[in-house]
């Protein structure tokens, strides 16, 4: 199902790149300005944390795969 109403965000820094993600559940799409008024946070400031967020969790899938631990 696609959102029709200003469902693509882009990052707002300037950089050589512009990275476009158009949400397609209406749910995740409410959620997102929901937590943003309640939280006073851009939703392009919440979107940069789950992308990172998703990022780190897949590096750290795959150095457990490898065998590596942190720390150790």
């Amino acid at each position: 199902m696609n959102v029709d109403k200003s469902s693509t965000i882009s990052e707002g820094r300037f950089s050589p790149e512009d990275f476009r993600i158009q949400l397609t559940d209406p749910m995740l799409y409410d959620r997102l300005h929901t937590l943003s008024a309640e939280y006073s946070l851009s939703v392009e400031m919440l979107v940069n944390v789950a992308v990172k967020r998703l990022v780190e969790d897949v590096d750290f899938v795959r150095s457990l795969r490898t065998g590596k631990v942190e720390g150790a």
